[in-house]
């Protein structure tokens, strides 16, 4: 499904252009014997009460629970274990696993030895592609090796053009990106230096812009990294 963000190229000019996500569709097809196509189901594994948590409120310590799995199968709820499940939704249990209906989540951030930094409540992010202000092109750019190299590259997105006029401004961009021969940081803010949020509520990511061209053909692909390569000191 596309969705539309608004972004600039270095001369300052912006177009709401739409963009996409991209995945590989599998070459090849598993099936049945009898040839009908295999879909994938969501199975019931236990209930809380049959969890580790919940059998260790049971048994006390790990040591029991493995007597008790050798004995007889404690871990498995006749009724419900292996149920198909149609629909779900999350839910938060305390160590009681009770449902909780306030909480206050945290997060926390490591250095990269794993020690603990900082513990903080979660931002509440907001979606940033399609304001007043568009995306900008930072100037910054990023050769592909170098790229690779320090930054842990997820999801990536594919800038389409709407009419004639977005389909050159995306060419011109996707050309001067092909012959540096590298990526751009592309971001929010007046330099364009700001992490991306594509949804409400949604992650905070670094974007790459990649321009590719093919005679009158071009490829814009956005490559979004939350996680930068840090090595132990």
């Amino acid at each position: 499904m596309s969705r539309r963000i608004n972004i600039a190229d270095l001369k300052g000019r912006n177009s709401e252009i739409t963009f996409s996500g991209i995945s590989d569709k599998p070459t090849i097809k598993t099936v049945t014997k009898e040839g009908k196509p295999i879909r994938t189901l969501r199975v019931l594994k236990f209930p809380a009460s049959k969890g580790f948590e919940g059998l260790m409120k049971r048994f006390g310590d790990a040591e029991k629970i493995a007597d008790a799995i050798l004995k007889e199968d404690p871990e498995i709820d006749l009724f419900l274990s292996g149920k198909f499940i149609e629909r779900s939704s999350k839910l938060y249990l305390d160590k009681n696993l009770k449902p909780v209906y306030k909480i206050k989540k945290l997060e926390k951030v490591y250095k990269p030895d794993k020690s603990l930094i900082e513990e903080r409540a979660v931002k509440e992010t907001v979606s940033n592609v399609l304001l007043e202000a568009p995306i900008r092109m930072s100037g910054k750019l990023f050769p592909k090796k170098d790229l690779i190299q320090k930054f842990v590259l997820g999801k990536k997105y594919q800038l389409s053009h709407n009419n004639g006029l977005t389909f050159d401004f995306l060419y011109q961009i996707a050309k001067e990106l092909e012959d540096s021969k590298s990526l751009m940081l592309i971001g929010a803010g007046t330099k364009g230096l700001e992490p991306l949020v594509f949804q409400d509520g949604g992650k905070a990511y670094r974007a790459f812009l990649e321009g590719r061209t093919n005679g009158d053909k071009y490829l814009l692909i956005i490559h979004l990294s939350n996680m930068e390569l840090k090595g132990i000191l």
